[in-house]
């Protein structure tokens, strides 16, 4: 594996670890500052808000001084956001460092994204799988060293950790080249039939396809991911220790899913794989509606993990499959959709757990499955009908 490639699955090991920091330690925090979770939620929006100037600052930089600068400051800039933390400063300096840091992950995250898929174009879902799979890690790392750093009577020393190897990539991205290979031997994709749309009105609708699923994906993900352990608690009336299992499980499980998917994907094609993860999805999340056994729910937490863990990377991928000629574009707005599905369906998911019942909410996240795996349905019919027969079909 290229050392570029190693450094991008450190940046997204941080980029992971980063995300769930201050949620892994919220109730302590907003206990120090004698808050509410109203602080949590308005630190979600500062973070959000500098999520959607990262992903166009992205082209703008690189076009100055190529990849490695930018990639160099996003790492720097979670870094210091992270040790700010930290340090317990102001209310509205933690805004500011909640601010810096999404636009630290974005940028960071649109960058190296957007390398990725236009330097492996023939392993792009295979290489972009390793990085989520880190990813994912790092969300399953957070948690540990939070609840190790409560223990040990200093719950701050997540945020160093975090803002410490944040720093540290910072400094390895200037000693690493940083340059697409000329030569890459490696795993390749599964051979998907190109696209070939004349109309720009079907281009453009097949686009935003593409980009509704992914915000429609990422939501769901941020829904799993900040209310599972809420959803168990109240659906089936465990403690709070035992419901919190249920998001250990799921992201353990996208871990392994997509550490998994770069084998599954040199053999499956994009669309049927898109097909079943959705389809599963769907199926698993209506699955935990009905299920009252604790046991069977928590096997259907770790397989919702697994069908979710490759629609991200491979949903990406396939819209840069579709539209070559857009590979910066298409990889940027991937981004931009997902910081907004982030943002958008979790608060709608929050207002619905609040106003309903526990089932209710459960049945309002399989909708979202059914939403996103419609999207996946309409999009891989339209690409399929406009497949260039000279191609291998998917």
């Amino acid at each position: 594996m290229p050392l570029y490639v190693w450094l991008a699955c450190g940046m997204y090991l941080m980029n992971g670890m980063a995300t769930v920091a201050l949620g892994s330690v919220l109730p302590v925090f907003i206990h120090h500052y004698q808050s509410s979770y109203m602080l949590g939620s308005d630190l979600v929006l500062a973070q959000f808000i500098g999520y959607l100037i990262g992903v166009p600052l992205s082209p703008i930089l690189v076009k100055a001084s190529g990849y490695r600068a930018p990639i160099a400051m996003a790492a720097a800039a979670t870094g210091i956001a992270e040790i700010a933390f930290g340090t317990l400063p102001t209310i509205w300096l933690c805004m500011a460092m909640s601010f810096i840091n999404g636009v630290g992950m974005s940028l960071l995250q649109a960058t190296i994204s957007t390398s990725l898929i236009e330097w492996f174009p023939s392993s792009r879902a295979v290489v972009m799988s390793r990085t989520e799979a880190a990813f994912g890690l790092g969300c399953v790392i957070t948690p540990l060293l939070a609840s190790w750093s409560i223990r040990a009577g200093d719950w701050r020393l997540c945020f160093f950790v975090v803002g410490a190897l944040a720093v540290l990539l910072a400094v390895v991205t200037f000693a690493l080249p940083i340059a697409q290979p000329e030569h890459h031997s490696g795993p390749i994709d599964a051979p998907t039939a190109a696209v070939d749309i004349a109309r720009r009105s079907e281009k453009w609708a097949l686009f935003g396809l593409f980009m509704f699923a992914i915000l429609v994906y990422v939501g769901v993900e941020s829904c799993v991911n900040n209310f599972f352990p809420a959803i168990f608690a109240n659906h089936l009336h465990l403690s709070a220790s035992a419901a919190s299992l249920s998001v250990s499980l799921f992201w353990i499980a996208m871990v392994v899913g997509r550490m998994a998917t770069g084998w599954v994907i040199r053999r499956l094609p994009y669309r049927p794989y898109l097909t079943l993860a959705t389809g599963g999805t769907l199926v698993v999340m209506l699955a935990i509606a009905m299920t009252q056994w604790p046991f069977a729910a928590y096997v259907e937490a770790f397989a919702t993990g697994m069908f979710m863990s490759g629609i991200y990377v491979v949903t990406l991928v396939f819209a840069n499959h579709s539209f070559p000629e857009m590979t910066a574009l298409v990889t940027r707005l991937v981004t931009f959709f997902a910081g907004i599905g982030g943002a958008i369906l979790p608060t709608a998911f929050g207002w619905i757990m609040t106003r309903t019942s526990a089932f209710v909410a459960v049945l309002s996240l399989a909708a979202f499955a059914a939403i996103l795996f419609a999207a996946i349905i309409a999009a891989s019919a339209f690409t399929r009908s406009r497949s260039r027969m000279t191609q291998t079909p998917a």
